[in-house]
């Protein structure tokens, strides 16, 4: 209430028309680390630099109670992990540059910086417990076969057996300043908790850092640093009894005492769990599946025990709001009560405790602010306390206006989206072109929070269109039905309700059914071929790193178990689904001038999808089309001068197929009559 208040007397009613520029004038905040009694918080606040041509991470320190700031580093290197000791006065973070990162030392109390590590190709992750600050380093290991001569003598080719990478744990003592590499067997080590008390250290391995090793081929391996000895969990819970063997492990944490260890595992498709095993001292455990309120979607990345409690917190999805979520009770297999919270309308990313476990300072965001810092309550029924204003200078921006619709899908089922429409617009001023903006995943779901991104979101409304985005069936946060209900559907349910939305913005006076368009980035741009290969409707579509062939996705990507688990089996097996989810055998019917989006060396979603799309589109069927290719870019847009050039070619390309050309289109405007048969 202090910073709108502020706002308000600063600048008056909102007066900046908002362009896509503004959008690299934002800042954001990321990883961060709480002293002992949450007075003071040292975060990574994220700004866009044209000098790097990417968002760049500086340190910033926070004193919770007067709120004041002070910046600890200034230049374009990107800082990670900050971890503050016990008394505050030292700071631990990784620091990234083009030769990799390396970990740094600063004394908060003189300011003097000093390098720990000078690895060659850089560390992985680091962490702090008692003693020991421990970090990840990769060798590479050559295939010993009866053929590894004669791969060592032609060198100059790759091999689908070419070796593969070896992660090693290692650990510095603090006080004595030595260092020791701790035996963790052979494989990549994905992530790392070292207990507490240093006497167990837990990891999530793979056989190798292909990306297809680690979906239900990885394990949980814990170290007795006592004995030296490992011992790999039971994974029955996760494999043998999960709806899919190709779980993601994800997620490490050890709760005050060492002895018990929560981890999750995640699936496409399937809702994601979490499972808590507990250490007896003599080295037996027992794991157990967490109960979990069935209607939230548990969060990757954001598991955590409350200190000195055996209570076990999260984020997880919730209706379009993410909050988080409290088991209390987790000893000797009994699982007490769990609660949610803060109440709302509340997007929280991450959060940390305060050692002593009364305070919980968290990212939020919310549909009337950008994403900062905030206190929220550890107990109780508070609302969080803002700490940070990292955007003022967005207090007199003429802000889109955010808000929650649902409709009825064909076959009854309530859908819901997130709509942003113009500052100030009223359903008296009239319908408005529409901007069908749909998320990845598709395992995940938009938030009801403010945001500002390449995906249209800010950029559109503030540009006088409505922009709808839909958390379609096999979205998180609607319940495991609601999610579930996708697999074996794909291109048929969830294009059905993202069409039933667009209906119900039409019919309630929101949308001009002459003036749609759709857009999408990953699962989001392979709906967008599913649309256009299935209605007219659309008169303008930007597709973004979107599957055209689920047959060539499976065989290309690094992570098939996708295909696999929305197929139900490979494509051999399921040779009609993999047909019918692929907008290729259905291209013919496309008529919508369509942009085409892809990074050079996206593994994810390879370009050839993108390059396939624009030779049907551009050579065989005459459809208006671009393909623009980003060089040295993988699956996400990172570099700021991609993200200009992708948001400058939407609007263009939107404003020229959609507002200017669209009322003077003869065809295609019976919206009663545009669903393509197939």
């Amino acid at each position: 209430m202090m910073y709108l208040l502020t706002a308000l007397v600063a600048f008056g009613q909102p007066s900046h028309d908002i362009t896509p520029e503004d959008a690299f004038t934002m800042e954001y905040p990321g990883a961060f680390t709480v002293d002992r009694r949450g007075n003071s918080v040292v975060y990574v606040k994220y700004r866009w630099s044209e000098d790097a041509d990417r968002m760049v991470g500086d340190l910033w320190q926070l004193n919770t109670r007067s709120r004041d700031e002070k910046r600890l580093t200034f230049d374009d290197t990107i800082e990670g992990s900050p971890t503050l000791t016990p008394t505050g006065e030292l700071l631990y973070t990784s620091r990234a540059d083009g030769e990799g990162s390396q970990i740094f030392r600063m004394d908060l109390t003189t300011g003097v910086t000093t390098q720990l590590t000078h690895v060659d190709g850089g560390i992985g992750s680091m962490q702090l417990a008692g003693s020991g600050l421990y970090y990840l380093s990769t060798d590479h290991e050559s295939v010993d076969d009866d053929f590894a001569g004669l791969r060592s003598t032609h060198a100059n080719v790759d091999y689908g057996h070419d070796g593969h990478e070896q992660s090693s744990l290692h650990r510095i003592d603090i006080r004595t300043w030595r260092a020791r590499t701790l035996d963790l067997g052979t494989g990549w080590v994905m992530d790392v908790a070292v207990a507490p008390d240093e006497r167990r250290i837990a990891v999530l391995q793979a056989p190798d850092v292909d990306l297809i090793t680690h979906e239900g081929y990885s394990n949980v391996v814990v170290l007795d640093t006592a004995s030296g000895e490992t011992v790999t969990l039971d994974d029955t819970l996760w494999r043998a009894n999960a709806p899919s063997p190709y779980g993601w492990l994800v997620d490490l944490a050890w709760s005050s005492d060492g002895r018990a260890l929560g981890h999750r595992v995640d699936f496409d498709g399937y809702p994601g769990e979490t499972f808590v095993t507990e250490f007896s001292d003599d080295g037996n455990y027992e794991t157990w599946l967490l109960p979990r309120p069935r209607e939230i979607t548990p969060n990757a990345g954001t598991l955590k025990w409350v200190p000195g409690t055996r209570e076990l917190c999260l984020t997880a999805d919730e209706q379009a709001r993410v909050k988080m979520v409290c088991v209390d009770g987790l000893k000797r297999g009994k699982v007490g009560r769990d609660r949610t919270f803060p109440e709302g309308n509340v997007v929280v990313r991450r959060f940390a405790f305060s050692s002593d476990g009364r305070d919980i300072i968290a990212t939020v965001a919310t549909p009337n602010s950008f994403s900062d810092l905030y206190r929220l309550p550890a107990r109780g029924r508070l609302l969080p306390t803002r700490l940070s204003n990292l955007n003022p200078h967005t207090a007199d921006w003429k802000l889109p206006q955010l808000q929650l619709v649902s409709w009825t899908a064909p076959d009854g089922t309530t859908v819901e989206g997130v709509l942003e429409t113009p500052h100030g617009w009223t359903k008296a001023d009239g319908p408005l072109p529409l901007v069908v903006s749909i998320h990845g995943g598709p395992t995940a779901a938009t938030s009801f929070g403010r945001r500002f991104s390449y995906s249209g979101h800010t950029a559109f409304a503030a540009k006088g269109w409505a922009l709808l985005s839909p958390n379609y069936r096999g979205s998180t946060g609607y319940g495991d039905t609601f999610l579930v209900d996708l697999v074996g559907h794909e291109n048929d349910v969830e294009v059905k309700d993202i069409l039933a939305g667009v209906d119900a913005l039409v019919e309630r006076g929101i949308a001009d059914p002459d003036q749609l368009a759709v857009m999408g980035w990953s699962n989001g741009g392979y709906l967008t071929n599913c649309l256009i290969s299935t209605t007219t409707r659309f008169k303008g579509a930007s597709s973004g790193a979107g599957v055209f062939d689920q047959t060539m996705q499976w065989a290309t990507e690094d992570t098939p178990g996708h295909v696999i688990n929305y197929m139900k089996g490979l494509p051999w097996e399921q040779p009609e689904h993999v047909i019918e989810a692929s907008p290729l055998f259905a291209a013919d019917k496309i008529t919508t001038p369509t942009l085409i989006h892809v990074g050079e060396f996206d593994e994810r979603v390879p370009a050839v999808h993108a390059r396939a799309l624009f030779r049907a589109l551009d050579f065989y069927l005459d459809v208006p089309s671009e393909l623009i290719v980003y060089p040295d870019t993988g699956h996400g847009l990172y570099k700021m001068s991609h993200r200009k050039a992708k948001m400058a070619w939407d609007h263009a390309w939107f404003e020229r197929h959609v507002l200017k050309t669209s009322s003077s289109d003869e065809e295609n405007t019976d919206s009663s009559a545009d669903t393509v048969e197939q």
